[in-house]
């Protein structure tokens, strides 16, 4: 294994390769590329039946990208395989991700946000226009606001479950939100005390008078 700059000619997509990025993300993809010039190496071995050229095994939309970006070469691991091992790994790296940690994304998030604005970050990021919306203003909410008051362990000694059913996206951005509380708050409390106090505040908010 080891890492080439490899001219963009000599690399051929694996006809197999089942891995497809949609549009928006290879274009949020594209502007990262194009603003940092920084992308993860390639992943190819050297092609069986034509000397000189190497065959994609992770990368084929970044390669795709870059073409488009007229890049004359590109950073390449190369990996000596067969093809029996290329399709396995073609079947594994192609899919093989982490998942994010709610907490650490939420944090990390906020954080980008004190340096960049919303536009900047909806084109690089694969969090939609609304989630990054909302997640500054939960971020600019003063602390005393949402949790007015100490929840006492007497107002939780009924656990309570509560059954709804909301979209997965919707979700997301209610995990955005209880995990901002969570880290925004120095003492502990649970993400069920959180969610209390997050009704609780927009209870208020929606008996405050209109001032029409």
């Amino acid at each position: 294994m080891k890492l080439q700059n490899i001219s963009i000619g000599l690399l051929l997509e694996h006809p197999e390769n089942s891995n497809f990025m949609n549009a928006e993300t290879a274009q949020k993809l594209r502007r990262h590329i194009e603003q940092t010039g920084r992308y993860e190496p390639l992943t190819v071995r050297p092609h069986l039946n034509e000397d000189g050229k190497f065959q994609v095994i992770n990368g084929h939309n970044r390669l795709r990208v870059l073409r488009a970006l007229d890049y004359q070469t590109v950073n390449c691991i190369v990996w000596d395989l067969d093809d029996d091992q290329t399709r396995l790994y073609l079947a594994t790296l192609n899919r093989l991700s982490g998942c994010d940690v709610p907490e650490r994304r939420a944090a990390l998030l906020e954080n980008l946000l004190t340096n960049f604005d919303i536009d900047e970050l909806t084109k690089l990021l694969p969090d939609d226009r609304k989630q990054m919306e909302e997640l500054k203003r939960l971020s600019q909410i003063k602390l005393e606001e949402i949790i007015p008051q100490a929840v006492t362990e007497e107002g939780f000694e009924v656990p309570v479950i509560l059954d709804f059913l909301i979209e997965e996206f919707e979700a997301k951005e209610i995990n955005l939100a209880l995990d901002l509380i969570v880290n925004r708050e120095k003492r502990k409390i649970t993400r069920g005390q959180a969610l209390v106090s997050l009704a609780r505040f927009y209870l208020r908010r929606c008996q405050e008078p209109t001032g029409v």
